[in-house]
């Protein structure tokens, strides 16, 4: 198995981990998930999601990825802008098709038969972050907010009478 490891990058030979069953496990910080910023509450970088990957050959001699993350976003609210939780809990299981290989038929129909899996191409570097993330942003709500808040407070801001409203009490005078 060959695997290689940097501060926050783990790069693995896809379908020889699966098939020597290889396992690993770390801790992503929020603040490296780019691709999260933009849904990320501005104080929210801080914290971490723990994540393990492990390969596994089936009985039909596929390889397969199970990957799991758990952890804690915090949002920004649709709503409010504010802050909102988000517990991650993620449970993934990856079908490795190999380079040039054929595709399962079901994922022409839209998904696999067992619903359990999706399929992605098996690489000799397959750097796992990246992955991680992905599944993280597949598992986020299309529009996060709190179950009751209302839209942000305007500021108080001393405004000028409109001239229409002037033109309007005029108006209702002649009729």
């Amino acid at each position: 198995m060959r695997s290689q490891e940097t501060k926050s990058r783990v790069v693995i030979d896809s379908l020889e981990f699966a098939r020597v069953g290889g396992r690993r496990a770390g801790a992503l910080a929020v603040g490296e998930l780019e691709r999260l910023a933009d849904v990320l509450a501005d104080e929210a970088e801080d914290g971490a999601l723990a994540w393990q990957v492990s390969g596994e050959r089936d009985g039909d001699g596929k390889s397969r990825l199970r990957l799991s993350v758990r952890g804690n976003l915090n949002l920004r609210c649709q709503r409010c802008l504010g802050p909102v939780s988000f517990p991650v809990d993620i449970h993934s299981r990856l079908l490795l098709v190999p380079p040039g290989g054929p595709w399962p038929e079901d994922l022409q129909d839209g998904g696999l038969a067992d619903d359990e899996s999706d399929a992605i191409e098996a690489s000799t570097e397959l750097a796992l972050m990246p992955l991680i993330e992905e599944e993280v942003l597949l598992a986020l709500p299309m529009a996060p907010r709190h179950e009751s808040c209302g839209p942000p407070a305007a500021e108080a801001v001393e405004q000028e009478p409109s001239p229409f409203a002037a033109l309007a009490k005029i108006r209702k005078q002649k009729h």
